[in-house]
């Protein structure tokens, strides 16, 4: 098996992995991190041979393909994870103001001005 059909392969399993939505998060993100992992070391391999052998590949057209479907769901995983940090750190926030109302309130006690000369 030639280094497009492994490539081929790896990027399958891992288009695979990116489209289940019933395991656990944390689990897929460690599955595709992995499978990147092997993906990268595929694509340094291949990137010795020459461009037009790994052009006219009949897999070359297929593996461009689920590349743009992999870019596009690693994006929507990123939005996800980065949407749920947005949401615990305006309910830490939100926690911090039930606390300790008064703690970022500026007070003047003790002072005033008078305007008479």
């Amino acid at each position: 098996m030639g280094l497009v059909d492994e490539l081929c392969i790896c990027s399958e399993k891992l288009l695979n992995v990116l489209k289940e939505s019933t395991v656990e998060r944390d689990q897929r993100i460690a599955n595709v991190e992995q499978l990147l992992a092997e993906r990268e070391i595929l694509i340094k391999r291949l990137k010795n041979q020459s461009f037009e052998n790994l052009r006219q590949h009949p897999k070359a057209h297929q593996i461009v393909k689920m590349e743009k479907d992999i870019q596009k769901r690693i994006k929507t995983i990123f939005e996800s994870i980065k949407e749920d940090l947005k949401r615990l750190n305006q309910q830490k926030r939100s926690y911090q103001s039930y606390t300790a109302p008064f703690a970022n309130v500026q007070t003047y006690d003790g002072r005033f001005y008078d305007k008479r000369k």
